[in-house]
């Protein structure tokens, strides 16, 4: 059988996650060359930060959004929902200042609703298809020990001070933020900044981070 080890070697987030987990990629050349002379444009999205990241608090806090992908450059919002999971929904972050667009767009689910209802998907809906027998035995095996040991979807502290702190890398000298990716489900995070380095890392992991790197 492959050893949970091996098969954690296969993806830096995928089958399973480490609460701890941090890992830099380095990006093009080119762009880390001439991050300096390159000019820093605030977007739409940087003007209306502070409801904007409201409306995200509420996005994975209180509707069926499990992931949010925020583009600060171009304004761009995607997102994952569990009513639809295997689709991604793509917003204008304008329209996520329209209250009647969220209502109708997000319906309501609290964060334990959610976090059940993936776990029951997982555990219970998944593994009786017929799809999940082109896994492997091996896999089989391995996923289904990991859908039974499913700890909670996300630390509720530790995503606040995500969101209460992503806006800050905008505005590094030098390196800023230019594309964030949170997932619940593993609860990682994905940095993408100008210089077109990528951080990745555990939302255990991001208060450290930031205290190493920014503060």
């Amino acid at each position: 059988m492959l050893s949970k080890e091996n098969i954690l070697k296969r993806a830096l987030v995928g089958f399973g996650f480490n609460p701890y987990f941090l890992r830099s990629l380095r990006g093009d050349k080119s762009m880390r060359d001439t991050v300096y002379s390159r000019e820093r444009c605030y977007s739409f999205l940087d003007e209306n930060s502070k409801t904007l990241f409201q409306v995200f608090s509420h996005l994975l806090l209180n509707t069926g959004v499990h992931r949010l992908d925020i583009g600060f450059n171009n304004s761009q919002v995607d997102t994952f929902s569990v009513f639809d999971p295997l689709n991604m929904e793509i917003h204008t972050a304008r329209n996520l200042l329209d209250d009647e667009y969220l209502e109708t767009s997000f319906p309501l689910v609290s964060l334990d609703e959610k976090d059940a209802f993936i776990k029951r998907f997982y555990q219970q809906v998944l593994p009786r298809d017929e799809i999940f027998m082109k896994l492997s035995e091996d896999w089989q095996e391995n996923f289904r020990y990991r859908n039974q040991e499913m700890k909670e979807l996300t630390n509720i502290k530790q995503l606040s001070y995500l969101l209460e702190t992503l806006p800050k890398l905008r505005d590094l000298d030098g390196y800023y933020l230019r594309v964030a990716n949170i997932s619940l489900f593993n609860s990682s995070v994905s940095l993408s900044f100008n210089c077109d380095g990528t951080q990745i890392l555990a939302h255990n992991s991001f208060a450290d981070f930031i205290e190493e790197n920014i503060d």
